[in-house]
């Protein structure tokens, strides 16, 4: 019951932003203007441009146009092909099941060179199946279905690439003006949590909001990349973007050092200029990362104002609770050497970020503190194409199990649906594949959202199939529920696949005149569902709770790592200190991801999986602590990480790694000695968190080793 409860409240969540109107606009004309040709010029073959007319813009999911180009124009070329080559074959059952079978275990296969591949897989799968699904009777029939699906392909490239204006620096800008605008985000909460005392409770919270600053700048810097590679001759947009990428890396550890700092700070009133003075500089510091994604997001300088400078404001009235004690009213009070220090770093970044984006709105040359903030980096060595195949060829790779599963339950599908004499077997093959996902979890919740969806928009597939009757009528419909549901895509995908599905099922309708495919359609799904469920259930099945211990070891090393890389330089904003940093936070969200899917599997009360949700909250929070303590430092001041507390911390962590791994109790933690420090009291109160915080991870590993839930 708690699981199905789980998967229900998935069902049933909305995604926070806005529709994507233009999206679903883009696929209502990709799909309708080939069906409205097929319909006036009497070429029944000419429909096959609908169907990849729709995969193709379903296959552009933003980002440069290089990128995008590349991966739609795959779509085509090889959808048109393996279309072609599928029509004529699919004559008897055993060449069509063979056929079947090895399409689209290798359609699945291509999700080893990532979730893009994997995903253009999905869609060559989509075009294999349907094409077995409708034999050619001749060679001209197959050759007319290959031209069709290339038109409708190339219409799609056509009207995302062409029709659409063509800048290729505006995906880069909009992706860089997200990452500030997150900064922007981040620095108004820590200075209203500062500011009003904000409990603990309320500062995970943010801290756990700050955290996904780390994937909007990944994206930025892969739609930065795709769209400067193969530009020799760079201009200027190019260079100010990297440079304000590279530089929101240092500042989002600033930021998080701020954060943890404050919390340490909390309501003392003895500290009251501290907080008044980080409240002040947070005020200023949003102001100036609103600006710089505004100006990013203008085409031209024009309407935009001055930036806004880094001078602080006016001190605020403080609310009663965290006024300074009457003893000390006329003066500030002690400032945190610490806390300045950082505010120090922050305001510098701040200043190149302000005068970087003003350069890029008003043509000027990137400065030389500019140039100096992207210094350290390294080319990535180049990986053979045959490797990611060679990494996955063997049983224990999880993709290879899910393309091998994935191709066996489809053809199960065909014989199975053949067998009961169920029409349309190739309908239930595709939407097994649809719905069978590499995770046992993800396979049930969208075996519950295509069911729903297919029973739902089956219903309602009849309901227009009673009203509508000619196919100009049919046309437009038919484009109404395209737009809808591409446009609430990123909001719901149960309500994408309700309405998606009549939009199939017309589809089939307006090319084949049977009004019975929508019941034909709700009994398919009935049993590619069944079989979904049985082939994750019994194929190689690989449950969450076997990966999670592996995937929370590693990102108990990568904090280790991070340690001593810390402990190692001077600052903790250094190129070699940012790529650990990065590397941590890689290490932490594939964690947590892991949980992610553990929690859609697992069937006990939930306050069973608390140890390795402690485990996860607390990695991260120590990673804050030591970000704290390292990026504060500056040259000519002893060290606050020295290399015996670094490396006796990183011990403690490797041996709760080897524990999770071994899935074994951690012996006793060795005690950490603490350096003496100066009287700074934030500085002191961060030193104290290390020891702590490793005896709550420690007891996390230990009751994990206890109960078998997650072992």
């Amino acid at each position: 019951m708690h699981r199905l409860l789980r998967h229900l409240r998935t069902l049933f969540r909305v995604e926070p932003g806005r529709p994507a109107l233009w999206a679903g606009l883009r696929a209502a004309i990709a799909t309708s203007v080939p069906l409205c040709l097929a319909f006036l010029l009497g070429v029944p073959q000419a429909g096959w441009a609908g169907l990849t007319g729709l995969l193709v813009t379903l296959a552009d999911k933003g980002g440069s146009y290089n990128s995008r180009a590349r991966i739609m124009g795959m779509v085509t070329a090889l959808g048109t092909l393996v279309g072609m080559l599928a029509a004529p074959a699919g004559q008897t059952y055993w060449v069509d099941a063979t056929l079947l079978l090895l399409g689209v275990t290798a359609a699945s296969f291509a999700r080893c060179y990532g979730d893009t591949a994997g995903a253009v897989g999905g869609q060559l799968a989509v075009i294999f199946v349907v094409s077995l699904g409708a034999p050619a009777t001749t060679l001209q029939e197959a050759v007319a279905r290959g031209g069709g699906l290339l038109l409708g392909g190339l219409w799609a490239m056509t009207l995302s690439l062409i029709l659409w204006p063509l800048r290729p620096y505006r995906p880069a800008r909009r992706a860089v003006a997200r990452v500030y605008a997150a900064l922007e985000t981040a620095a108004e909460e820590l200075g209203t949590a500062t500011t009003e005392g904000a409990t603990a409770e309320a500062w995970a919270a943010g801290l756990s909001r700050h955290a996904g600053i780390r994937p909007t700048i990944e994206r930025a810097r892969g739609v930065l990349a795709a769209t400067r590679r193969g530009r020799p001759d760079e201009s200027r947009r190019g260079e100010h973007l990297l440079v304000l990428v590279e530089l929101a890396e240092p500042m989002v550890a600033l930021l998080s050092a701020l954060a943890e700092a404050m919390q340490v700070v909390g309501r003392d009133p003895h500290l009251y200029a501290t907080r008044e003075r980080v409240a002040r500089l947070c005020e200023a510091y949003a102001a100036m990362a609103g600006w710089v994604a505004r100006a990013l997001s203008q085409e031209r300088n024009e309407g935009m104002q001055a930036p806004p400078r880094l001078a602080l404001r006016p001190k605020r009235r403080q609310p009663a609770r965290m006024s300074a004690p009457p003893v000390r009213r006329g003066a500030e009070g002690p400032l945190s050497a610490h806390v300045s220090t950082l505010l120090d770093r922050l305001r510098e970044y701040a200043g190149v970020a302000h005068e970087t984006a003003s350069g890029l709105l008003f043509g000027d040359p990137v400065s030389a503190r500019g140039k100096g903030s992207v210094g350290g980096q390294q080319e990535t060595p180049g990986v053979s194409p045959w490797q990611p195949l060679r990494d996955n060829l063997h049983l224990d790779s999880l993709v290879l199990r899910h393309a091998l599963r994935t191709g066996m339950v489809a053809t199960a599908a065909l014989g199975l649906t053949r067998a009961l004499q169920v029409g349309d077997a190739h309908w239930v093959s595709l939407t097994v594949i649809s719905i069978l996902q590499p995770y046992a979890g993800s396979t049930e919740e969208r075996v519950l959202q295509r069911t729903m969806g297919t029973l739902v928009g089956a219903s309602l597939a009849a309901l227009i199939a009673t009203t509508v009757h000619t196919p100009a009528t049919m046309i437009v419909v038919i484009s109404l529920l395209t737009a809808i549901s591409v446009a609430l895509l990123p909001l719901n995908f149960g309500a994408f696949q309700i309405l998606l599905t009549p939009d199939y099922l017309l589809m089939a309708t307006l090319s084949s005149g049977d009004w019975t495919v929508a019941s034909q359609r709700s009994l398919g799904v009935l049993i590619a569902g069944t079989l979904a469920l049985l082939g994750s259930w019994t194929l190689w099945p690989s449950p969450e709770r076997r990966r999670f211990p592996d995937a929370a070891a590693s990102a108990l090393r990568a904090d280790g790592k991070y340690l001593q890389q810390l402990a190692q330089h001077r600052s903790g904003t250094e190129p070699e200190v940012n790529e650990e940093r990065r590397r941590l936070d890689q290490a932490l969200l594939e964690a947590e991801s892991s949980f992610q899917r553990l929690m859609t599997e697992y069937r006990g009360p939930p306050q069973h999986l608390e140890p390795g949700m402690a485990l996860l909250t607390y990695a991260r929070r120590f990673a804050l602590a030591v970000t704290a303590l390292g990026t504060g430092r500056f040259e000519g001041r002893t060290s606050v990480l020295p290399q015996q507390l670094a490396q006796r911390a990183s011990d403690s962590l490797e041996l709760l790694a080897r524990a999770l791994q071994e899935r074994r109790e951690p012996p006793p933690l060795p005690p950490l000695s603490l350096p003496r420090t100066s009287d700074d009291p934030v500085l002191g109160a961060l030193l104290e968190r290390v020891p702590r915080q490793l005896g709550i991870l420690h007891g996390a590993v230990s009751r994990i080793s206890e109960d078998p839930t997650l072992r």
